[in-house]
Protein backbone atom coordinates (compact mmCIF):
# COMPACT_ATOMS: atom_id res chain seq x y z
CA UNK A 1 0.00 0.00 0.00
CA UNK A 2 1.37 3.18 -0.69
CA UNK A 3 0.09 7.52 0.24
CA UNK A 4 -1.27 7.32 -3.07
CA UNK A 5 -5.14 8.76 -2.51
CA UNK A 6 -6.32 6.59 -6.03
CA UNK A 7 -5.57 3.02 -4.11
CA UNK A 8 -8.15 0.77 -3.81
CA UNK A 9 -8.13 -2.02 -1.57
CA UNK A 10 -9.64 -4.97 -1.99
CA UNK A 11 -12.60 -5.91 0.36
CA UNK A 12 -11.38 -9.70 1.09
CA UNK A 13 -8.73 -7.38 3.10
CA UNK A 14 -10.90 -4.94 4.30
CA UNK A 15 -13.27 -7.61 5.85
CA UNK A 16 -10.54 -9.42 7.83
CA UNK A 17 -9.58 -5.75 9.06
CA UNK A 18 -12.72 -5.48 10.10
CA UNK A 19 -13.41 -8.93 11.30
CA UNK A 20 -16.86 -9.64 9.24
CA UNK A 21 -17.66 -11.47 5.72
CA UNK A 22 -16.84 -10.43 2.27
CA UNK A 23 -20.62 -10.65 1.83
CA UNK A 24 -21.45 -8.42 4.47
CA UNK A 25 -18.95 -5.49 2.56
CA UNK A 26 -20.78 -5.97 -0.39
CA UNK A 27 -24.10 -5.62 1.04
CA UNK A 28 -22.82 -2.30 2.83
CA UNK A 29 -21.74 -1.25 -1.22
CA UNK A 30 -25.50 -1.86 -2.42
CA UNK A 31 -26.14 1.17 0.18
CA UNK A 32 -26.09 3.94 -1.38
CA UNK A 33 -25.39 6.39 1.93
CA UNK A 34 -22.54 4.15 2.60
CA UNK A 35 -19.79 7.03 2.09
CA UNK A 36 -17.63 4.37 -0.11
CA UNK A 37 -15.96 5.05 -3.24
CA UNK A 38 -15.82 1.40 -5.38
CA UNK A 39 -15.07 0.14 -8.10
CA UNK A 40 -17.01 -3.28 -9.74
CA UNK A 41 -13.65 -5.56 -11.42
CA UNK A 42 -14.52 -8.32 -13.39
CA UNK A 43 -12.58 -11.88 -12.17
CA UNK A 44 -12.10 -15.43 -14.01
CA UNK A 45 -15.74 -17.12 -12.24
CA UNK A 46 -17.34 -13.83 -11.10
CA UNK A 47 -17.22 -10.39 -10.08
CA UNK A 48 -14.85 -8.62 -7.32
CA UNK A 49 -15.27 -5.29 -5.03
CA UNK A 50 -12.38 -2.62 -4.54
CA UNK A 51 -13.08 0.34 -1.97
CA UNK A 52 -11.15 3.44 -2.50
CA UNK A 53 -8.92 3.70 0.49
CA UNK A 54 -9.43 7.66 1.23
CA UNK A 55 -13.28 6.31 1.09
CA UNK A 56 -12.39 4.33 4.20
CA UNK A 57 -13.48 4.86 7.86
CA UNK A 58 -10.43 6.97 9.55
CA UNK A 59 -10.02 4.17 12.08
CA UNK A 60 -9.85 1.30 9.16
CA UNK A 61 -7.27 3.23 7.34
CA UNK A 62 -5.08 3.62 10.89
CA UNK A 63 -5.62 -0.29 10.32
CA UNK A 64 -5.31 -0.80 7.28
CA UNK A 65 -1.74 1.10 7.44
CA UNK A 66 -0.22 -0.84 10.63
CA UNK A 67 -1.23 -3.97 9.22
CA UNK A 68 1.12 -3.16 6.14
CA UNK A 69 3.57 -1.45 8.17
CA UNK A 70 3.59 -5.22 10.03
CA UNK A 71 3.78 -7.03 6.74
CA UNK A 72 6.49 -5.22 5.47
CA UNK A 73 8.63 -5.42 8.21
CA UNK A 74 8.55 -9.19 8.35
CA UNK A 75 9.00 -9.58 4.63
CA UNK A 76 12.45 -6.93 5.24
CA UNK A 77 13.43 -8.25 8.41
CA UNK A 78 16.50 -10.59 8.02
Amino acid sequence: MNKDNNLYINIKEIAEIKNVSTRAIRLKLNNPDNGYISLEIKVKGGTSYEILFSSLEPELQDKLRKNENKTTALIFYK
